[in-house]
């Protein structure tokens, strides 16, 4: 697999850079893989402390951990709700806490997991490697799944039972003709009552498993967010957020960017002013919309979980 060094990227270390795109992957086995030849510049074994430069082609074979578990796992089967499903997907419910696949910090005890018990045949489906002729080794540890939610994101997922399904979806969400909306608490009184958030993302060079803002639309990957405001509150604001993108950790990068981080985020805003009892991020996959291959329109609704709406219980009082 080959991959071209952004600009954002010069003078970053190879495992830093090959982590920032297998996040799931440890950078301890990132750079064991290294060690074993699997990344090479210019057909050139290097070192995990080799520093790019912007346009180097980094050839890199990934391998799955062997700690990292895709056994079928149905105790999630009472925690997961199945909102629809037919011969082609499934569309469910994601609690907040479960992680969508696995990695090497949760190896187990995820979607993917429950998917694999509950559909067994699931396994077989995603992108393929077109110079393996199989299944690359990051779509394997996400068969199914066609777009995910963070671990502490609420809310609506669209699963593919079948291969055929999987690239009409997958090409759906590529072209943005998938409807996402979300309800999300945001810290602070919004400047208007709706807007939108048009600022490229880039991963951060110090913290590989997070991303950040740039202002220049040569860097990174162009993110375009709408909000609106729902609701006002003496310190927050409940917003409906319509994400035209989908890139890693968009929605809560985008606020972030704008000084209204989401409540509870504990990896953008660690330490906000959050709502009396609010346990978690306060953000939620309430909407979901898209086509079937033979061109019937599915839309569906998810309500905010109990434990999000008894955190607007405790907001003391509607502003205007």
């Amino acid at each position: 697999m080959e991959i071209k060094v952004p600009p954002e990227f010069a003078q970053a270390r190879l495992d830093a850079f090959l982590h920032s795109r297998w996040p799931d992957f440890s950078r301890s086995w990132i750079q064991k893989l290294i060690k074993q030849g699997r990344a090479t510049i210019k057909g050139t074994r290097a070192l995990a402390s080799r520093k790019l430069k912007a346009g180097d082609v980094v050839s890199f074979e990934p391998q799955l951990p062997p700690e990292i578990s895709l056994e079928p796992e149905g105790h999630l089967d009472d925690k997961i709700k199945i909102v629809f499903e037919n011969d082609d997907f499934v569309v469910i419910d994601k609690p907040a806490g479960v992680s969508a696949h696995p990695s090497a910090t949760e190896p187990k005890g995820t979607i993917v997991n429950w998917l694999i018990w509950k559909y067994p045949s699931i396994k077989s489906v995603g992108d393929f490697d077109p110079n393996r002729c199989q299944l690359s080794a990051v779509s394997y540890l996400r068969p199914g799944l066609v777009h995910r939610l963070d671990k502490d994101t609420s809310g609506l997922m669209v699963i593919a039972k079948n291969q055929s399904t999987f690239q009409q979806l997958k090409k759906q969400f590529q072209n943005r003709l998938v409807t996402k909306r979300y309800l999300a608490l945001a810290c602070g009184q919004m400047p208007a009552d709706n807007g939108q958030i048009d600022l490229n993302i880039v991963r951060s060079r110090s913290d590989p498993t997070k991303n950040t803002t740039t202002n220049s639309k040569n860097r990174g990957r162009a993110a375009l967010t709408y909000w609106r405001v729902l609701k006002h509150y003496p310190d927050f604001s409940l917003l409906e957020v319509t994400p035209k993108t989908g890139r890693m950790h968009q929605i809560r990068v985008h606020l972030k960017a704008i000084g209204h981080p989401v409540a509870g985020d504990k990896k953008y805003a660690p330490a906000p002013k959050n709502p009396k009892h609010l346990g978690r991020m306060f953000l939620h996959a309430a909407y979901l919309s898209f086509t079937s291959a033979e061109g019937e329109k599915f839309s569906f609704h998810s309500p905010l979980p109990e434990e999000l709406e008894r955190a607007l219980q405790n907001l003391p009082y509607v502003v205007r």
